[in-house]
């Protein structure tokens, strides 16, 4: 029993120096460590051996088959480790050779992400390397790399439409806008909300019902079962409609304020000038006209005289 242990343990640890050589190889120092910490620690755990002929991964403990297991990597006779390019066929044409390339980079590509550990993080640099070495075609390499490259192109696109950059202003608020609509929809009320830019000195968001008029609405009327006339009006609402007229007719000064006051040759825009005027005059009034509606601002009941 001891030497048929010692024996499995032997061949561990040459599976795991074949495999550490082959990241130090490949240049994949991180990898390589974590592959060194996790041999350690089955070592101070033995009774915790891995299934036989299984590859794991030091930090996501992923559990990958041998990679003898895709069609072009062999184990070496001696001296362990892999050979990353073998028993590749040969084409007839360059065209059926791209065809080769491409079909054994998809079989490598499904490999890496069924088992996506760390040593086989590494793989892709090790196949590079014994493509050059054992004479792949062009063929061979192109139809290979420019599959890999497919993928590694649709993962960049992903990481970049995923970054966070700011989000263009006029987007942003696009946006909100659709989502306060939806919102609002979703009350079941026919409902309108005004928008204040920051910084406007009037109130940030109003709201209104679309269907409300003076001469119709009757907020507080309690006419009875007999059909005797109502006794009072809240007319708090039309104070808020002065607010709402207020705002909108200041944000259309504003364009007009934005807007160019000269034609082509130069002349002086009169005619927008005298626009301008009568939109300033129009804000002035209704401004006061809000003031002087502040005494409908309820709660309050006006009965008729």
């Amino acid at each position: 029993m001891t030497a048929n242990a010692h024996a499995k343990e032997d061949a561990a640890s040459t599976h795991v120096l074949a495999q550490l050589a082959s990241l130090l190889r490949s240049g994949d120092v991180q990898a390589a460590l974590a592959l060194t910490e996790a041999a350690s620690a089955t070592r101070a755990t033995p009774d915790e051996a891995a299934p036989e002929e299984a590859e794991s991964d030091g930090v996501g403990r992923i559990v990958s088959p041998p990679l003898d297991t895709l069609s072009f990597i062999e184990r070496c006779q001696s001296g362990g480790g892999y050979d990353y390019w073998a028993n590749v066929p040969v084409g007839a044409s360059y065209t059926e050779e791209c065809e080769i390339g491409g079909r054994l980079a998809e079989e490598f590509v499904d490999f890496i992400g069924r088992y996506h550990n760390n040593g086989n993080g590494a793989l892709l640099g090790s196949i590079v390397i014994d493509m050059e070495k054992n004479g792949a075609s062009r063929g061979h390499k192109i139809g290979f790399l420019n599959t890999i490259n497919k993928y590694a192109m649709g993962a960049a696109y992903l990481l970049h439409s995923n970054s966070d950059e700011p989000e263009q202003p006029w987007k942003k608020c696009r946006r909100l806008g659709l989502e306060l609509a939806e919102a609002l929809k979703s009350t079941g009320e026919q409902q309108f909300a005004y928008i204040a830019p920051k910084g406007s000195g009037t109130p940030t968001l109003l709201f209104g019902h679309l269907d409300y008029h003076p001469s119709t609405e009757t907020l507080n009327a309690t006419p009875d079962t007999r059909g005797t006339p109502e006794e009072g009006r809240d007319f708090s609402e039309l104070f808020y409609e002065l607010i709402n007229l207020v705002e909108l007719a200041e944000a259309t000064l504003d364009i007009l304020r934005e807007m160019d006051y000269t034609h082509g040759d130069g002349s002086r825009n009169a005619e927008l000038d005298r626009v301008v005027a009568l939109q300033r005059v129009l804000c002035t009034n209704l401004g006061r006209l809000r003031e002087s509606a502040e005494v409908l601002d309820g709660p309050k009941t006006w009965v008729a005289a």
